[in-house]
């Protein structure tokens, strides 16, 4: 077969030779099935999805650059002073934090697909960083990041994204807010001025509050005061201007207003340069504060991630620093990858955005950083927001973020020798505090109180026993939510009063149809409501509408639960069945009284059997069963036996989907 044949045809082949029983062959050998692979990732298309600068570029003009520029040097006076201190976060240098900053927005500007993302060092990656890479300092931490980027193309390319979506926003609500707290509180032994190690949340405020005879009072008063500083400007921000249209403002309105807002999106910026130079013209025999200290100047040169590392002269293979990093090499891509997506589609704003594409961006951003000593970076929703409020117009505003941060390692590291690390510290809580979600806890508690548990349970988990296995547990416990109320769905049951043409019957409708889980609760549902109803006399009718497929399981359960009711000489009948759920069913069994419809249903209840054709149950009318043939069902009356327990049927098993439309 040649390799331009109709791809309906090749289905269609594919399709008979498989019901036929035999192997399926590629049309056109492999050679034409590997050639028109290649032929659809090569195309036009592809290739503008996966480049997406190709796409906006085309009309790019100056108010695009001039909206690029203003947002990019914003997000730039913010991420300087950021990376510091998530570097300091992550027990490493501040220049380390510097390394995460440049490489992720150029790698964003050629295959972002969001304007609004910026892409670097976060307090929840730097956090995460130093849990599982601080034994082996910045190696460890730059495998990781390499291994993330790893995880994180392979999870894009394969469409892992989905998984995601197990993933409810109470838990990534605890998780957020606990790792908010801890954050906070690995700095202030640096608020405070102390000189001391710590691990963990608990251990930190032990060893901070048993050790308050070391406190510096000049750093303390640093950081209170730059603290004071930082959520002022933040506030400022927020003043509400009179309604005046822009073009009616006057120059010095508008420069006011313009003033305002640089103060406050660069208020880390500033505060960071004020004490810095405090802290320098202080300088002297007796540093008042407790300063940074040295910081390697210049922009890091490209190297492969370190595979090996060397500590007290011995040199620690790959497999040994993979074992000590642990869990963190599937925890870390797999929460960067959640802050990311979630991110976007907070930005995104009705607009579709490429899931798969800004993984896949992720992961090389990683992936790329890694080669210039980049710790794990993600999607920063600060910075983002920042980026959007500053007017960019693409994201060509990286290019002009990552720019200002290669100078600011060119040029100002040995400035940065002289930050107060209370200052930083203090840049660090105020950035975290906003991360604690204390707003969410009002409308859980009048929609569903239940929800609370799964938030609660991450969140004490969390700082209890540490941020991977906290998240760990709030999935685990918000899936057992899901699969207990997939197990014991809602069943109405009504006692239908006899009519003209029936004596009744009682009505028994599954809210979310029959699932393998929900097979004992849906069975002894419709089994109690046989019985209770008018003694046991009256036929039991199934609503079946939201019973979408079935396979051989799902039939044997149904089959069963028919068993069950002939053995007490009961009717059981079955309405709105789709074709192929019926053909499925009737395939096992032929006692099942089937209606194609409601309006069929006076008939079944009173001569206890029907015929149903295939092609028009439902009253579709349509070809949904295939051969134009009828399947022939009817319900078989058999004498009562004593047992009618679920032990009568010991294979019973229920299997089917719930009905989507």
């Amino acid at each position: 077969m040649a390799c331009d044949n109709s791809r309906e045809d090749a289905v269609y082949r594919s399709t008979v030779v498989a019901l036929e029983g035999d192997a399926p062959s590629p049309p056109g050998g492999l050679f034409c099935v590997v050639k028109n692979k290649v032929s659809r990732c090569m195309n036009l298309k592809t290739l503008h999805r996966r480049l997406p600068c190709l796409t906006w570029v085309r009309s790019y003009n100056m108010e695009c650059l001039l909206g690029d520029l203003v947002a990019g040097f914003t997000v730039g006076l913010m991420i300087i002073p950021q990376a510091l201190a998530y570097g300091i976060v992550a027990g490493l240098t501040p220049s380390d934090g510097l390394y995460s900053a440049f490489i992720p927005s150029f790698v964003y500007f050629l295959l972002g697909s969001t304007m609004e993302m910026n892409i670097g060092p976060t307090a929840i990656m730097a956090l995460m960083t130093y849990q599982y890479s601080s034994s082996g300092g910045a190696d460890y931490a730059v495998l990781l990041c390499f291994m993330s980027g790893i995880i994180e193309l392979v999870s894009g390319i394969i469409n892992l994204g989905f998984l995601i979506n197990f993933i409810s926003q109470p838990v990534i609500s605890g998780f957020t807010s606990a790792a908010a707290i801890t954050i906070a509180s690995s700095q202030l032994k640096s608020l405070f001025g102390q000189d001391i190690k710590t691990n963990g949340l608990v251990d930190t405020w032990i060893k901070v509050f048993s050790n308050l005879q070391e406190v510096r009072w000049q750093d303390l008063t640093l950081g209170l005061a730059c603290i004071v500083v930082l959520l002022f400007l933040k506030e400022v921000r927020s003043i509400r201007w009179p309604c005046i249209d822009q073009n009616s403002l006057g120059l010095g309105q508008r420069i006011l207003r313009r003033t305002v807002f640089y103060l406050s999106v660069g208020r880390n910026a500033l505060v960071v340069i004020i004490a810095t130079i405090i802290a320098y013209c202080l300088d002297g025999e007796n540093q008042p504060f407790t300063i940074t200290g040295y910081v390697e100047p210049g922009i890091p040169h490209a190297s492969l991630p370190p595979f090996t590392s060397e500590s007290n002269n011995q040199t620690i293979p790959f497999t040994e620093i993979i074992s000590d990093i642990g869990i963190g090499v599937v925890m870390v891509p797999f929460i960067a990858i959640l802050d990311h997506i979630a991110i976007v589609s907070a930005f995104a704003k009705g607009r579709t955005f490429d899931a798969t594409q800004e993984i896949i961006t992720l992961g090389i951003a990683n992936i790329a950083g890694s080669f210039f000593g980049s710790m794990p970076t993600t999607g920063s929703l600060s910075r983002s927001a920042v980026n959007l409020n500053s007017g960019v117009r693409t994201p060509a505003g990286g290019l002009v973020t990552g720019v200002m941060v290669l100078l600011a390692l060119a040029l100002l590291t040995p400035c940065f020798t002289f930050i107060p690390k209370s200052t930083l510290a203090s840049v660090i809580m105020c950035a975290v505090v906003h991360l604690i979600d204390y707003e969410i806890l009002m409308p859980l508690w009048r929609s569903k109180k239940i929800d609370l548990l799964p938030l609660s349970v991450t969140f004490l988990a969390c700082l209890l026993w540490g941020l991977e296995w906290g998240i760990l547990l709030g999935i685990a416990v918000n899936l057992s939510m899901l699969l207990f109320s997939i197990a014991t769905p809602s069943v109405k049951v009504a006692l239908i009063p006899p009519g003209k043409q029936h004596a009744g019957y009682v009505m028994v409708t599954p809210s979310h149809g029959i699932s393998y889980p929900s097979t004992s609760h849906i069975r002894a549902t419709i089994r109690k409501a046989g019985l209770k109803q008018a003694g046991g006399s009256l036929p039991v009718v199934i609503d079946c509408t939201f019973i979408d497929t079935a396979d051989y399981t799902s039939a044997k359960g149904i089959k069963g639960m028919v068993e069950d009711f002939q053995l007490r000489g009961q009717t059981l009948i079955l309405v709105g069945v789709k074709p192929k759920v019926l053909s499925v069913i009737g395939a096992l069994h032929e006692g099942v009284t089937v209606c194609s419809g409601f309006h069929m249903l006076p008939e079944a209840l009173a001569d206890g059997e029907a015929e149903v054709g295939l092609d028009t149950v439902n009253g579709d009318g349509g070809g949904g069963g295939g051969g134009g043939g009828e399947l022939v069902v009817s319900t078989l009356i058999s004498t009562p036996t004593s047992d009618t327990s679920d032990a009568a049927n010991p294979l019973l098993t229920t299997t089917s989907f719930l009905d989507e439309k």
